[in-house]
């Protein structure tokens, strides 16, 4: 089995538990993805340089360099955004505050607030209500989301603008004495029921051999993955689906990551209502081209050290050891340009239909529109990516 080599730098079981927020027993299991609502915990003093693989750098490299000259910033007619970010993950989050900081979203007419940023589990509900202007959403979630209106014959109008994570690594970890050989009868963490990590989890323990309806105990939890490997270290379930900063909690306690694998998904982009892009024309193509300046400047390792400098303290964001040791493995996955390849995201389509997810052959092509991407890259001089949803194009 893959095991991480992250130093957990001191941050123990108990540590976690605390900065967490929950007691043993204090996380709700159910019948009931990286989600949940935006939380942080207590930042180090100092931090660790970290670990930067072969494979990471190559990832990194073709974002990292500023774009070719660009032609005049696109400029917003929607100033004020709400926007939701629905990760924990720090690293994640680093490109919007970064943007923030060094004015890219200024740049284009956008103002972005603290305050007007949530990291809400279900946020479509808010999206449609319209309090959130634009949203990282799953791709299995908006467009059988917007399928399933449109079946109805009342369609949401759900549109996605631009890929922010083109692929992710697959990780579950386990308590000491689980190992991927006796899972059998154990209780897994299996994420929020109808959500990419659910369906990720049924895939882990397939690919190690169970059926999780019969082999072993699958429980929905609820939050976000902090929270699961909070039920995990507490012993509350044996083994959940995490993320690579979860690894170095698992082996400081003894155990270890028992599936650790990347996956080449373009898993969550820009989310927006057609409503909002008739009535601010231009806003999604600007949104694009400042994200696209802070996601790079982002995937840049030589700037890592300022972007956690910045968080801590511009934003008085908490960002743990464990979480910046993995800071290769998150800019690898974050895209340099919003761009997807169609192919992949037929074959992401297609896994969360094998593994319990909407109908056969989702038109999920018929939810895209490229039109304020393509500006976006243009004004860049990057190349189109897609340059058709229809042309497989991979630049991550």
């Amino acid at each position: 089995m893959t095991k991480s080599n992250h130093d957990p730098h001191g941050l123990t079981r108990r540590r976690f538990l605390k900065m967490s927020g929950f007691a043993a027993g204090g996380l709700l299991l159910g019948a009931c993805s990286d989600s949940g609502t935006t939380t942080t915990t207590a930042a180090p003093a100092a931090p660790a340089a970290p670990a930067t693989t072969a494979a990471a750098t190559a990832t990194t490299a073709a974002g990292a360099a500023t774009t070719a000259a660009a032609m005049t910033a696109p400029q917003s007619e929607l100033e004020v955004v709400r926007f939701d970010f629905n990760t924990p993950n720090i690293n994640l989050q680093a490109p919007y505050w970064i943007g923030i900081s060094k004015g890219y979203f200024e740049e284009v007419g956008i103002d972005l607030q603290p305050g007007n940023i949530t990291g809400l589990d279900d946020y479509l509900p808010p999206m449609f209500a319209g309090d959130i202007d634009i949203a990282l959403m799953d791709a299995t979630i908006i467009f059988p989301s917007e399928d399933a209106s449109v079946l109805d014959g009342a369609p949401n109008g759900l549109r996605w603008v631009g890929c922010v994570l083109g692929a992710q690594p697959i990780i579950m970890i386990a308590n000491a004495g689980i190992t991927a050989d006796n899972l059998e009868g154990k209780t897994i963490g299996g994420a929020r029921a109808g959500t990419t990590n659910e369906v990720l989890a049924k895939f882990v323990l397939a690919e190690l051999g169970y059926d999780w309806q019969t082999d072993v105990e699958f429980v929905n939890l609820t939050g976000g993955s902090n929270d699961w490997v909070t039920a995990m270290l507490s012993g509350q379930i044996d083994a959940t689906l995490a993320f690579p900063r979860h690894i170095a909690l698992a082996e400081a306690e003894g155990g270890s990551a028992i599936y650790n694998k990347p996956r080449l998904d373009p898993q969550a982009g820009w989310g927006v209502l057609q409503s909002t892009l008739d009535e601010y024309p231009t806003f999604a193509t600007a949104w694009d081209y400042a994200y696209i300046n802070a996601q790079q400047w982002v995937k840049d390792p030589a700037n890592w050290d300022e972007s956690r400098d910045i968080l801590v303290n511009d934003f008085g964001l908490d960002y743990p050891d464990n979480t910046f040791a993995a800071m290769d493995i998150d800019a690898g996955i974050m895209t340099s340009d919003l761009g997807w390849s169609p192919d992949d995201m037929d074959v992401l389509m297609a896994f969360q239909q094998e593994f319990g997810g909407y109908r056969p052959d989702l038109p999920w092509r018929d939810y895209v529109d490229l039109t304020y991407l393509h500006a976006a890259q243009e004004a860049h001089g990057l190349p189109l990516n897609p340059s058709d949803v229809n042309t497989g194009v991979t630049n991550l």
